[in-house]
């Protein structure tokens, strides 16, 4: 695969708005080493637990996040609520924190080692001999 799929808790598909409780919003993405490629704008169809579509939604239960983006690896979410060094794993989904535009943070991380490495990059990995010059 060339590609990874990263859903991005947003509302409007600019800026990373939602926590991982409150997200219901997601922005899904194709990102390669190139940059991103927008796929589709999700939405939980979360409705109030009294039944106003204008008040908050019900928080997802995991298994409905993960049903939702069952086609992901990636979540990006503006905070995890708990502190996990900005990073944690539910289910196969990575879940990353970010505080900035979604343009911003996908481009930022498809130029990342660590993206490139999952993508099966081994370009990006600095060449080791076996020899140790110590």
């Amino acid at each position: 695969m060339s590609w990874v799929r990263i859903a991005v808790a947003s509302k409007d598909g600019s800026a990373i708005d939602q926590s991982l409780q409150e997200a219901s919003f997601f922005s899904v993405y194709d990102v390669d080493p190139e940059g991103p490629r927008f796929v589709e704008q999700r939405n939980a169809g979360g409705v109030s637990a009294g039944g106003d579509p204008g008040a908050a939604a019900t928080e997802l239960t995991v298994d409905e996040l993960l049903d939702l983006i069952s086609d992901c690896s990636i979540l990006i979410v503006r905070s995890l609520g708990i502190e996990t060094g900005g990073k944690m794993r539910i289910g196969w989904v990575t879940v990353y924190e970010a505080d900035m535009q979604v343009e911003k943070a996908l481009k930022k991380l498809s130029r990342s080692p660590l993206f490139r490495k999952a993508l099966g990059d081994e370009t990006t990995q600095p060449e080791r001999t076996g020899s140790s010059d110590q």
